[in-house]
């Protein structure tokens, strides 16, 4: 069963989504399960990558490190680098509303650009699994080298590569983004008074993080075994 407002799989008994924290409809999910009673069995195609990205995302303890001793040290020191910088540049260039705002938000924020950035790199991961179950391990990185293909991607092959995006990877990265700005939207009550041009702004931010941890993948995809 799937939360109405978040599209995150839940327990067929909840009264409410462990994730967004929505009331569940009992009567429309009737209607759902009814409507998708035969394919119980093995999820749509439309659902498949999200179900594959929430198992991932929501991992933890041994059942993360499977994931984690998939990818490099050097992803890793990416996502680090673009989640804080690009956190630090938007504190910089809207601190005067910011300042006004309870360290509560602030420390929101800064967890936020953090999830969206690897994020976006265990959508990759969520892809690459659906495809491949073996997928290889990345070889030994330099890390400047693998930044420089990192940036490659980002800069020059940037339209070559969102024109190879499906409609599921678009959809599901479309309710990771919006439930991520609305726990920062959600962060106090004070959020709620700043203008639409700083929502807009932390929109197309948190967009970027995503696409840039997705783009992580991309470039640790190419020094696989």
């Amino acid at each position: 069963m799937y939360c109405s407002k978040c599209g995150k799989s839940i327990d067929k008994d909840s009264k409410f989504c462990r994730y967004c924290g929505t009331k569940i409809d009992k009567d429309e999910d009737k209607k759902n399960d009814n409507s998708t009673k035969n394919d119980d069995t093995n999820s749509s195609t439309e659902n498949k990558l999200w179900d594959k990205f929430v198992e991932i995302y929501d991992s933890k303890g041994e059942e993360r490190k499977v994931y984690e001793d998939l990818s490099s040290n050097e992803v890793w020191e990416l996502i680090r680098r673009i989640s804080t910088n690009k956190f630090e540049d938007f504190i910089e260039e809207n601190k005067e509303l910011l300042n006004k705002q309870p360290y509560k938000v602030i420390e929101t924020l800064k967890n936020v650009f953090g999830w969206c950035a690897s994020g976006g790199y265990w959508f990759w991961m969520a892809e690459a699994l659906l495809k491949d179950e073996n997928l290889k391990l990345p070889k030994d990185i330099a890390l400047n080298h693998f930044i420089e293909e990192w940036q490659k991607i980002i800069g020059e092959e940037f339209s070559k590569h969102q024109k190879e995006f499906t409609p599921n990877l678009e959809k599901s990265i479309g309710i990771f983004w919006e439930y991520e700005l609305n726990t920062v939207l959600d962060s106090a009550d004070t959020v709620k008074d700043l203008p639409n041009e700083f929502v807009d702004k932390l929109r197309t931010a948190l967009f970027i993080q995503i696409f840039w941890g997705y783009f992580g993948g991309l470039a640790e995809a190419k020094y696989r075994k």
